[in-house]
């Protein structure tokens, strides 16, 4: 029995309203998926606060109180984002870290706290590192994050530095949102 073409032909056309409803509900769920999986996360810088800290000299006691008698040991600032998932798929930010840059060179990486874990103990404050957020689909999240720039990097705050959110997305991909650009000058020493 040989099959000519005309008959492949006829047999298509008997079924054609079926294998039109099946390529359509195939291009249809597609099509959805593709548009499920567009999006991105949107971060927004709602607050950003920041001290020098100092200590005397010969202790370790800590200050935001500039004398003559103490040295600058960092920098302190909390800062408050709001995170918007614009992706009706759950988001992911991990391995949370600020990046130090002076122009466009790196200078150091340090972490993020987690403000909404503070708490006190024995006179002792404690805060835990950012571990992971899952933002949820069509949602925004406020995060109350904070972080220290070290001895070294402070000395240069007051020439300008650009300091970087990094966080690794759910691909692994690393993401970048700069939270601060520009300079902090020191307080004058007060007078005892």
């Amino acid at each position: 029995m040989k099959i000519n073409i005309y008959d492949i032909l006829n047999i298509i056309k008997e079924f054609e309203g079926i294998i039109g409803a099946i390529l359509g509900s195939i291009g249809t769920l597609i099509a959805t998926d593709i548009l499920k999986r567009k999006g991105k996360l949107n971060i927004y810088l709602m607050d950003f606060k920041g001290k020098y800290w100092y200590r005397e000299k010969d202790h370790y006691d800590l200050t935001t109180t500039k004398t003559k008698d103490n040295v600058l040991n960092s920098y302190k600032f909390d800062f408050i984002i709001d995170v918007y998932n614009s992706n009706e798929l759950p988001k992911i930010m991990r391995d949370i870290k600020i990046c130090i840059y002076k122009n466009k060179t790196l200078l150091n990486e340090v972490d993020v706290n987690d403000e909404e874990t503070r708490r006190i103990s024995c006179h002792c404050v404690m805060v835990d590192k950012t571990t992971v957020f899952n933002i949820n689909g069509r949602q925004s999240y406020n995060i109350k994050l904070s972080a220290e720039l070290p001895e070294e990097e402070t000395h240069k705050l007051k020439d300008g530095l650009i300091l970087k959110l990094k966080y690794k997305n759910e691909k692994g991909k690393n993401k970048y949102f700069e939270i601060f650009n520009g300079m902090v000058e020191e307080p004058q020493v007060k007078e005892e």
